[in-house]
């Protein structure tokens, strides 16, 4: 049941270079009944994904597809991938040289964050690891849920990435906040089209979604789909052109 939003108050933070300065002022908001809300910068340290998941990753593909290459799932996403590199006769270990490479340049390819997100359950599964998780994100998301909005997921890693993310967090198992998960299989995240797409799918007018993310392309996709935006700022650096709330964490974003 969505709990009709009366006011929605954030503190605005404005950066300026040198000296800094903040600005905070009260902005009201529209109503808000969903929130959908990236993970890596966001939720979650960059440095727990590219220092921890992406290294393992990395260090386990050639062997991860050795062993699990006659299984329908992997055998399909070996084809994906040399489909899409162009290589269709490409051995197992050439395939696995062209997703060592992608990941390298950090490339946003469905195949391949389908196949990480598998090695990391194994990983996840062993112990190797725990996802880190903002104290402030989980506090606030704890509490939005109780408020009564409806919460969901929007990241370029895989729907399973993100499960297995929020289900090993060192604060517990949080999926239960969430509703729906969403990965590039709707869209890129830098396109306005993914998120009016998401807003049909979950049956929420864009203007009742306010969308949290570190990026300022997929905030301004989002506003570009109608969405509230809030950009996130952890390390307080605000890029040339942003319009958009800027807090550098949950903290300020109170829904009343």
């Amino acid at each position: 049941m969505f709990k009709t939003i009366l006011g929605f108050i954030i503190a605005l933070t404005s950066l300026y270079a040198d000296p800094i300065q903040l600005e905070m002022e009260p902005v009201p908001f529209g109503q808000v009944t969903t929130l959908l809300t990236d993970i890596e910068g966001t939720t979650t340290s960059i440095s727990f994904v590219h220092d921890v998941l992406f290294p393992y990753a990395k260090q386990h593909v050639g062997q991860y597809l050795l062993d699990h290459q006659n299984e329908p799932t992997i055998r399909q996403i070996i084809q994906d991938v040399n489909q899409l590199a162009g290589t269709p006769d490409a051995t197992v270990e050439q395939t696995a040289a062209t997703l060592h490479s992608w990941m390298e340049q950090d490339k946003k390819i469905t195949p391949l964050k389908t196949l990480q997100g598998f090695m990391w359950e194994d990983g996840y599964n062993r112990g190797d690891f725990q996802a880190h998780l903002y104290l402030d994100a989980y506090q606030h998301l704890n509490a939005w849920k109780e408020q009564g909005l409806t919460l969901y997921v929007y990241s370029s890693g895989s729907v399973l990435a993100q499960k297995l993310l929020f289900s090993h967090t060192t604060y517990g198992d949080i999926t239960p906040l969430f509703s729906g998960y969403f990965d590039t299989k709707i869209g890129g995240k830098k396109e306005a089209a993914s998120y009016s797409t998401i807003a049909q799918k979950i049956g929420v007018p864009p203007q009742e979604i306010l969308f949290l993310s570190d990026s300022i392309d997929e905030v301004n996709a989002a506003q570009a789909a109608g969405m509230q935006t809030v950009f996130i700022c952890r390390d307080g650096t605000i890029p040339a052109g942003c319009n958009h709330l800027t807090v550098t964490s949950f903290d300020p974003i109170h829904i009343n």
